[in-house]
């Protein structure tokens, strides 16, 4: 296979680039300020659960409620809980306010009985986020979820009824306790599964994954992607960026950019950089062209060792910090920055000096409205070999059939 055709294969895929750039809001009790949904619980409340687990499954939808902006034109949410046949605890809309769904949470009925998964999905798809049930079908812009949680086999069929509700458009996250089945899960899960199943031990441990949950929640994935729709006045004044990558060869020799948005004239508003050993952050300054802070450190050239590595940098109005693998490296002051030209595009992995596309292999990239996630984020995904192409949605990756071609990605913002 040529060089040019396996270009041009990698180039039809980058449809896939408007993952690169998930959008995660703060993680402050006023929950998820840019992404509304119409948000079904669908909980496992049959004979195997128990009456002392089901309570921890009351407090984990209490707890995962925080997560959200609740209201009438914001975050709808709604409870099914299914045994024999599915029930509604309460439909979309009912409740108003987080205070309201968190007290409704903790009166969830327990039923016992069978475990009839395949009857609870073909349910919420024909009527938990219909009209009448207080979902709003009609406005495309509110997404349907429905969050799943089982703890055993179905004694149902998933696959077709799983199925019809991904083609009518709702997500679904399956999360899985103790003996419930892998590969049943799969069969429920939303596209790619990674991102949405969920397995742990026991009823302990289900809000160990809360954390991991809200941030895959808390993401849009929308196409195309415009500054003007996810950041009408521009990037916040305080925000995260945060990627994990590894320099090949010819890549850690070069002084080139990870991240950049430039405007319609392509002047830089910010970037990230790499720079003779050294990082580099800098935006558009509000008195002067452009302000930078610049991290050099014995830890700051271990990036350079050719391993897969996670950096994160947290914007502050006043200061920048790098962490690198999860450790705080140093926190530099800034001066004022302007805010961005939102008329422009995003541009990744080019070289400073003339803009020639950056070999080197990316596994993840995203921005946080919140600064505090540069601290939070964990170093347990931080690949140890190879990386394909999916990784939970987020990926971009340079090698193909052991082709290694330069290819830069591109997000117009027009």
């Amino acid at each position: 296979m040529s060089h040019q055709l396996v270009f041009l294969q990698l180039a039809r895929r980058m449809i896939f680039l408007f993952q690169l750039f998930s959008v995660i809001p703060p993680v402050a009790p006023v929950g998820c300020k840019n992404v509304h949904y119409d948000l079904v619980f669908l909980l496992d409340a049959s004979s195997s659960v128990g009456k002392e687990d089901f309570e921890k499954v009351r407090q984990w939808v209490s707890n995962l409620v925080e997560t959200f902006e609740i209201g009438q034109d914001k975050t709808r949410v709604g409870v099914v809980r299914y045994s024999d046949r599915p029930t509604t605890e309460f439909d979309l809309g009912r409740y108003q306010t987080r205070e309201e769904i968190k007290a409704a949470a903790k009166n969830i009925k327990y039923d016992g009985g069978n475990t009839n998964t395949g009857d609870a999905l073909r349910y919420i798809n024909t009527y938990s986020f219909s009209k009448e049930a207080g979902g709003r079908p009609s406005d495309r812009a509110i997404k349907k979820v429905a969050i799943l949680l089982t703890d055993g086999r179905s004694q149902d069929y998933v696959l077709h009824p799983a199925t019809a509700a991904h083609k009518a458009g709702i997500r679904i996250f399956a999360v899985g306790v103790g003996e419930a089945l892998k590969e049943e899960l799969d069969e429920i899960a939303s596209e790619p599964k990674s991102a949405h199943v969920f397995h742990v031990s026991d009823y302990n441990a289900i809000d160990k994954i809360r954390g991991k949950l809200r941030r895959r929640l808390c993401e849009t994935f929308s196409l195309p992607l415009s500054p003007r729709d996810v950041f009408p006045q521009g990037l916040p004044d305080e925000y995260a960026f945060v990627t994990t990558f590894k320099f090949r060869k010819a890549s850690r020799r070069e002084d080139w950019y990870i991240w950049q948005i430039i405007d319609k004239y392509g002047i830089p508003q910010v970037q990230d950089s790499f720079q003779q050993f050294a990082v580099e952050y800098s935006a558009i300054g509000l008195t002067k062209d452009a302000v930078r802070v610049v991290f050099r450190s014995a830890r700051v050239s271990d990036l350079f060792d050719r391993n897969w590595h996670k950096i994160a940098f947290s914007i502050q109005s006043k200061s920048v910090s790098l962490y690198i693998d999860c450790k705080l490296v140093q926190t530099l002051p800034i001066e004022d920055r302007e805010n961005i030209d939102i008329q422009g595009k995003t541009v990744i992995g080019k070289r400073l000096y003339d803009s020639i596309p950056i070999d080197f292999d990316l596994q993840r990239m995203v921005i946080y409205c919140d600064s505090r996630h540069a601290e939070l984020e964990t170093c347990c995904d931080i690949p140890s070999g190879p990386v394909s192409w999916v990784v939970f949605f987020r990926c971009c990756s340079f090698n193909t059939h052991a082709v290694s071609l330069s290819l830069s990605c591109i997000l117009s913002f027009q």
